[in-house]
């Protein structure tokens, strides 16, 4: 009877507490009847309760700005705290309470891993909810994933989980080519098992780009062979050499941004790579509209946003019109970011320290592998720093923070 009374109250009270926020927002509609002012707020519907949260559905008053209540969003966090989430379509709006919200840290832990990729084919580790559940996604289905976030935001202990997990789990079935165009990040995945190349300049780049790319039109040319859609049906045919998966991570991929022919396969990757089992992560610390733009942007199906600068970089990574604004993130709130897959999530990356990763895979470690592109190079200038421009200089200096 108390626990009914309590939840009863409780309910009672976020409802005005709701009903104050429209007010202390200015969340109205003015207008003139006759000879009166008339101020409409926001009318509150149904509530639905249940373990883990509390639904309050409002509606807007016809003729109200629905950029007003996103652009006053602020004054939601003031009010309910951190965790909730509001969604809507310019009239009618949900606001979630989220309940027993787990804000302990989260640490990189294999045991949870484990259970939780299992089933997945391409298994990429997102991070916690707000129940301490820990997401992760299959990139099969889901293809190619951004990662944005500026500097100390957690973006790069979030590609150092991915890519640490896949080694671990998934190298027998994965290809691995790791560009590190600030040559800060990927160091630790040299000389390991089922790492094709660790690249850090933008003509071994180009080379290693065009040797993957080469592989869509002679895994096209297979696939159509046999009148196959995808490399997994492919694999399936008893007899045939398997064909692994190709993942190829770029970190800061900003910084290429004027090399078309680069960026040209690329986009091409992004396009076809899915039937063919190629797959891309690009991360950048500020996001660029000349780089997400288009085709290339759409087919980013995954995109993780750690902390942003403003809601316009933030727009960039998640889209406009979702009402979530990754420049809202705490900067004390490291590795938390918000997810956009089926829906928006916000979520907390594992910590993963870089020393704690090196623990992990010195049992992968392989001497140096013959690589035949090295060759190519021998009599090629290969000074990446003398091709940069002054700004991307500055970029390159700014570094990660750890966190």
């Amino acid at each position: 009877m108390i626990k009914l009374i309590s939840k009863k109250y409780t309910k009672y009270m976020n409802k005005a507490k709701l009903k104050n926020l429209f007010m202390v927002a200015d969340l109205k509609l003015t207008f003139n009847n006759k000879n009166a002012t008339v101020e409409r707020y926001p009318a509150i519907g149904g509530v639905n309760d249940n373990e883990t949260h509390t639904d309050y559905t409002f509606y807007l008053p016809q003729g109200f700005n629905p950029k007003k209540l996103i652009e006053k969003e602020y004054v939601f966090t003031q009010t309910f705290g951190d965790y909730y989430d509001l969604k809507g379509d310019g009239k009618m709006y949900r606001l979630r309470l989220y309940k027993n919200v787990d804000t302990s840290p989260k640490v990189y832990d294999q045991t949870e891993i484990e259970t939780a990729i299992k089933g997945h084919g391409l298994p990429i580790v997102a991070g916690y909810n707000l129940f301490g559940n820990l997401i992760c996604y299959d990139m099969v289905p889901n293809p190619h994933l951004l990662i944005a976030g500026e500097s100390g935001s957690g973006k790069s202990m979030m590609l150092r989980t991915i890519l640490s997990t896949l080694l671990l789990y998934k190298r027998d079935e994965i290809d691995f080519y790791l560009a590190d165009m600030k040559r800060t990040e990927f160091h630790i995945f040299r000389n390991r098992e089922s790492v094709r190349a660790v690249i850090t300049d933008k003509k071994r780049l180009a080379l290693y780009l065009a040797h993957v790319h080469a592989q869509l039109e002679i895994r096209g040319k297979m696939l159509d062979a046999r009148g196959l859609d995808h490399i997994d049906h492919y694999n399936k045919i008893p007899g045939v050499a398997k064909q692994k998966y190709i993942v190829f991570a770029i970190d800061e991929v900003a910084l290429l941004r004027k090399d078309k022919e680069i960026m040209s396969m690329v986009e091409d990757i992004s396009t076809q790579g899915r039937a063919m089992g190629i797959f891309l992560i690009l991360s950048m610390q500020r996001p660029d509209s000349k780089i997400l733009d288009g085709q290339l942007k759409s087919n980013l199906t995954v995109r993780y946003a750690f902390r942003h600068a403003d809601v316009i970089n933030s727009n960039i990574t998640l889209g406009s019109g979702t009402g979530v604004d990754a420049s809202s993130i705490n900067k004390a709130d490291k590795g938390k970011f918000y997810m956009r897959h089926e829906e928006i999530k916000l979520l907390q990356a594992p910590k993963l320290e870089i020393e704690d990763a090196k623990e992990l895979l010195d049992p992968l470690s392989v001497p140096p592998v013959y690589d035949p592109i090295e060759e190519l190079l021998d009599t090629m200038v290969t000074d990446f720093n003398s091709d940069q421009t002054e700004d991307e200089s500055e970029e390159e200096e700014s570094g990660e923070e750890e966190w």
